[in-house]
């Protein structure tokens, strides 16, 4: 099998790009070593200027190496599209990245689904893909993003705290964390999911990195799923990539007047499968996904019964808690420590001005 350290080099290789790289490894399907690669054509792989052999031939593998033992001792590992545990769906794109740097325990290639959105998501937006997340969980699903603010965040997060497995696919190093409020996420992550990047362990957030990355996050998914996208957001150009990549795509619809869902709504007017609720996903997907009966727990019938009553009065809309309190005439201050300690739990979650919703 062609080593490690092949792949990295040429990876670095300035204006050897991720297809030419595969064009030389379908050329030379018996190279394993630099000295085999030094001793090959390369004229004759298309794609191949005299200038690109010439800065092949210069490339030093020894810094591949170093880089390789960094990564080692920081437990970060090089998995190359040669390599037999670099997932199948990823391996399928005409672009796919010939090497991704991987850190975490988690597992990559098992069965997933990409959730993405805007940065600047409302309420209404981080319910919904909480409620959709740990959903696709319960199904047997893992999810799939890009660990920024708003969406994306709110899905890792829901799916870790529902004991799925997520993958988090950075614009930076796997080493780095981006953005810097997320360093609770980054640290869950490496214990229970897995971050990916194809870039060099160290290298800062770069505004071209994003879009570039979101081919991954699409590749490694059985579709994309959107939630809450303005017109030209890079949730889109995901959508977009998943389109290219022959995969499913769907959309959750928001107010109509709310420029966070317009790309939501062109989606859906351009074909995208309008998701309401999770059955809406699993039923699109080839293999047949469900939770079956019994495999989710009613959490409401096995709450104490001050719990179990203020759930089943609050609903999707948050209500102001002098509202709550006045209407299940209950004691204020009572009930703000009741809900405190729901949020905590994850039971219910708090907006602007006190107001709570079920989570």
């Amino acid at each position: 099998m062609i080593l490690p350290e092949v792949v990295l080099t040429l990876g670095q290789v300035p204006g050897l790009g991720p297809r030419k790289v595969r064009n030389l490894l379908l050329a030379h399907p018996g190279l394993t070593r630099w000295a085999d690669l030094q001793a090959a054509d390369l004229r004759s792989i298309a794609g191949f200027s005299n200038i690109l052999v010439e800065r092949v031939r210069q490339a030093n593998p020894d810094e591949a190496l170093r880089i390789l033992e960094r990564c080692a001792a920081n437990r970060i590992r090089y998995i190359t599209i040669a390599d037999p545990d670099y997932p199948d769906l990823l391996r399928e794109l005409y672009d796919a990245p010939v090497g991704l740097f991987a850190r975490g325990d988690g597992p990559l290639g098992a069965d997933c689904l990409a959730v993405v959105g805007t940065r600047r998501a409302s309420d209404y937006g981080r319910r919904q893909t909480r409620l959709l997340s740990a959903a696709l969980v319960a199904a047997g699903l893992g999810t799939v993003s890009g660990m920024a603010r708003g969406i994306d965040t709110a899905s890792h997060q829901a799916t870790l705290d529902a004991g799925g497995q997520t993958i988090a696919v950075l614009g930076c190093g796997v080493d780095v964390v981006y953005p810097s409020e997320n360093r609770r996420l980054y640290d869950q992550l490496l214990e229970r999911g897995l971050l990916l990047s194809e870039y060099l362990p160290g290298t800062p957030p770069d505004g071209h990195h994003f879009p570039q990355r979101n081919r991954i996050i699409s590749g490694l998914a059985l579709g994309t799923l959107v939630v809450e996208a303005g017109l030209g957001s890079g949730a889109l150009i995901t959508a977009l990539r998943s389109l290219d990549q022959n995969r499913e795509v769907f959309a959750v619809p928001g107010r109509a007047d709310d420029k966070r869902s317009a790309g939501c709504h062109g989606l859906i007017q351009d074909g995208a499968k309008l998701v309401q609720r999770v059955e809406d996903i699993l039923s699109e997907l080839q293999q047949p996904y469900s939770a079956g009966p019994g495999e989710q727990l009613d959490m409401i019938r096995d709450l104490p019964e001050p719990e179990r009553r203020l759930l089943e009065y609050l609903g999707p809309e948050p209500v102001l808690v002098d509202t709550i309190a006045e209407e299940m005439e209950w004691n204020i201050s009572e009930l703000l420590s009741l809900l405190v300690t729901m949020e905590l739990r994850g039971l219910v979650m708090q907006s602007a001005g006190k107001r709570y919703a079920r989570a």
